[in-house]
């Protein structure tokens, strides 16, 4: 569909790039929900799970910066992992309002099993579009946006 309205030469370029940006990450969402599915796990589960994993323990504050969370959605995707037995909280010893996470052997085991078919899912997506060099001048310029708002 062709475009009618033109809002001047510039803004129509960050228009259509903002379009397909965000076009190309709904479809990688998509995909990574249907897999994460197969596996019970939801992407903001998931999200969580890959942080203590390769972070460890890190308070609730942390993993809802981390995972661009707000506090209410991160304390029901917390109960949940809670209650499948992958991840635990822990008391702060140095202030007890402060929750520590921390990813349970069954987490630990489940993201052993899963990462790697995860990072294979992602690099096969990335490499039907874009070659090594383009996917790093994309991360690059990504990187760049994030950090100029």
């Amino acid at each position: 569909m062709k475009r009618v309205k033109s809002y001047g030469k510039h803004a129509d370029i960050v228009l259509r790039a903002h379009i397909e940006l965000s076009r190309s990450l709904t479809k990688i969402r998509a995909k990574e929900t249907v897999w994460l599915a197969n596996h019970d796990l939801t992407l903001p589960q998931f999200g969580i799970l890959e942080s203590l994993y390769h972070l460890g323990r890190l308070t609730v504050g942390q993993i809802t910066t981390l995972t661009l969370s707000t506090p209410g959605n991160i304390t029901v995707v917390i109960k949940n992992l809670q209650s499948k037995g992958l991840i635990q909280t822990i008391p702060s010893p140095e202030d007890r309002r402060i929750k520590i996470l921390a990813i349970t052997d069954e987490g630990s085991e489940i993201m052993k099993a899963i990462f790697q078919t995860h990072v294979d899912n992602l690099t096969g997506w990335y490499d039907k579009a874009l070659n090594e060099e383009e996917v790093q001048t994309l991360s690059h310029l990504l990187r760049k946006l994030e950090k100029a708002q």
